[in-house]
C-alpha cells in the first residue's frame, strides 16, 4: 500500500471512531439533572498519620511518614512531627500518598456534569477538556473553581477550531487564516486555557492558529489536521499530538507500510526535542473495535445516558468489514510498540481517556501505558508530574512537596510496584477536602447512570 493510500486508509476508518463519534454526539448530549453533589466545610488541618509517601519524579518511596495539610496546601511533611491537637488524623500506615492524578483528554460537555464525581471517586483531580461550547464549559469551570461544585479542576480550550460539518458539536467553523486569527483572539478574551484543532483543520488555518497561538502566549493542541503532515506538526509549536494522530504518527514515517522504527525514529527525534507531549489514548483506541462489534465498553453501568447513546450511534453507523476491525486491532497492537520506541528516544507522555466513563478509564490507561513499555512510574507520571511540567504547574501541582496542593489519593497498595494498583483508593484529598472510602462509594453510587 502507498504511503497516500495508507493514510487515507486510516483516516477513513477512524473516522468513524472519532469524526463520528463527535457527529453522533451532536444529538446525544444529555446532562442529567442531579443536583450537584454538595460541598461540606473542609476540616482547617488534617494529619495523614505514618503513610508511605510516593515520590513521583524520583519513584523514592519514604515509609511512616506524617503529611500536614493546611487551608488546601502541604505545610509539613516529615517522620516526627508534632501534629496540631485540633488537625484531623487520616490513618495512613500501611498505605501510599501520591499526588492526585489528571485526565489530559476530556470532553465534560459530552460526559455531563453529573459525571465529575466519578473522576474525584477515582482519584482524578484535575482534566484538560479538549472541546466544549464556551457557555457550558467556562461557567462549570468556575463553578469548579470557586466552590460551589464538586469536580476535578479544568483546564479548557473551549470549541474545536476547524472546517467539520455545521452539525458537529463544540465547533467554532474556522475555513481560512483569516478566520482562524480571529477565532484565536476570540478565544484569548473568552478566557480559555489553550486553542484545540481537528482533523478537518483547514492548512493555512492551522497555521494561522500556530503563528496567532504563539503571539497571545496560548498553547495549542490536538489532532494533526488531514492536509498537514505529523512532521510539519512537530514543528509547528503544537504542545501535544492526541491519538498518536489517528496512528499516522507510526504510519506516516513508515511510509504507508508495517510499522517501521528505524524509518520513523528521525521523527520521533525531532518530536522529543521539539518537546511535543504524545497523549496515546491507548485505552479508547483498544475500545473502538469492541464497541464496532456491539461488545459494551468497560464500566458500562456508570456511563452517562450521552456516552451511551454516542456508543449506539457509532455502532450502527460504522459497518465496518472484518477486515477493517482487524486492521484496526492490528494498529493497536503496533501502536503499543510505537509507543515503547518513542519513549526510548525520550518522547514524553500524557494519560487521557477521551470517549470513556470517567475516571476508571485513567486507570484503565495507565495500565495500557504499562502494556506498552513504560514502566509503572514512568505510567504514574504520565498522569501526575507531566501534566503539571506540561500545563508549567509543577512549582505548585504534580508532586508530593511543602507548599503543593493538597490533591492527593490515598492507596492501599504500592503504585510503583504495579500500577493496576492505583485501583486500591482508599482516600482522597481534593483542596485539602477529605473524602473516605466511604464517601467515595456514595459519589459513585450518586454517578450511577440508569
Amino acid at each position: 500500500m502507498t504511503r497516500a493510500g495508507a493514510r487515507r486508509r486510516v483516516a477513513s476508518l477512524l473516522s468513524i471512531g472519532l469524526a463520528l463519534w463527535f457527529a453522533a454526539s451532536a444529538s446525544a448530549f444529555v446532562l442529567r439533572s442531579d443536583k450537584p453533589v454538595p460541598l461540606t466545610r473542609p476540616p482547617t488541618v488534617i494529619a495523614i498519620m505514618g503513610v508511605t509517601v510516593v515520590d513521583v519524579v524520583t519513584g523514592e518511596e519514604r515509609p511512616r511518614q506524617t503529611v500536614i495539610l493546611v487551608g488546601g496546601r502541604i505545610d509539613r511533611i516529615g517522620s516526627r512531627l508534632a501534629v496540631p491537637a485540633r488537625a484531623r488524623r487520616v490513618a495512613g500506615s500501611g498505605k501510599f500518598l501520591i499526588p492526585g492524578l489528571w485526565d489530559m483528554h476530556t470532553h465534560h460537555q459530552a460526559t455531563g456534569e453529573a459525571s465529575l464525581p466519578l473522576f474525584v471517586a477515582n482519584g482524578v483531580v484535575g482534566t484538560r477538556d479538549m472541546g466544549s461550547d464556551l457557555a457550558f464549559i467556562l461557567p462549570l469551570r468556575q463553578r469548579i473553581r470557586d466552590g460551589s461544585l464538586l469536580g476535578p479542576k479544568i483546564v479548557a480550550a473551549g470549541p474545536i477550531l476547524d472546517a467539520a460539518p455545521a452539525d458537529w458539536p463544540f465547533r467554532r467553523h474556522v475555513g481560512n487564516a483569516a478566520e482562524a486569527r480571529v477565532a484565536v483572539r476570540d478565544l484569548k478574551r473568552a478566557g480559555v486555557d489553550f486553542i484545540k484543532v481537528h482533523d478537518q483543520t483547514p492548512r493555512d488555518a492551522f497555521f494561522a492558529i500556530a503563528d496567532e497561538s504563539a503571539k497571545l502566549g496560548l498553547p495549542f493542541a490536538g489532532h494533526v489536521p488531514s492536509s498537514v503532515t505529523v512532521d510539519e506538526a512537530a514543528a509547528s509549536g503544537m504542545a501535544s499530538i492526541e491519538h498518536l494522530a489517528n496512528y499516522r504518527i507510526f504510519l506516516e514515517c513508515s511510509a504507508g507500510g508495517s510499522y517501521s522504527f528505524s524509518k520513523c525514529r528521525p521523527l520521533f527525534d525531532r518530536l522529543a526535542a521539539n518537546h511535543v507531549w504524545q497523549t496515546p489514548t491507548l485505552a479508547f483506541f483498544e475500545t473502538i473495535p469492541d464497541l464496532f462489534t456491539g461488545k459494551p465498553p468497560l464500566h458500562f453501568d456508570y456511563a452517562s445516558p450521552g456516552l451511551r447513546e454516542l456508543w449506539r450511534k457509532n455502532q450502527e453507523g460504522s459497518k465496518l468489514s472484518e477486515a477493517s476491525i482487524a486492521f484496526l486491532r492490528g494498529a493497536g497492537q503496533s501502536a503499543l510498540t510505537a509507543v515503547k520506541d518513542m519513549r526510548g528516544r525520550g518522547v514524553q507522555f500524557l494519560a487521557g481517556c477521551d470517549g470513556l466513563v470517567p475516571g476508571f478509564c485513567l486507570q484503565d490507561e495507565l495500565e495500557w501505558l504499562t502494556r506498552a513499555g513504560l514502566t509503572p512510574l514512568e505510567a504514574l507520571q504520565a498522569a501526575t508530574i507531566n501534566p503539571a511540567r506540561f500545563l508549567k504547574r509543577d512549582a505548585v501541582e504534580g508532586s508530593i512537596q511543602t507548599g503543593k496542593a493538597a490533591d492527593l489519593v490515598l492507596l492501599g497498595a504500592d503504585p510503583v510496584a504495579d500500577v493496576r494498583n492505583i485501583r486500591t483508593i482508599k482516600g482522597v484529598f481534593l483542596n485539602g477536602r477529605y473524602f473516605d472510602r466511604a464517601q467515595l462509594d456514595r459519589l459513585i453510587a450518586h454517578a450511577r447512570c440508569c
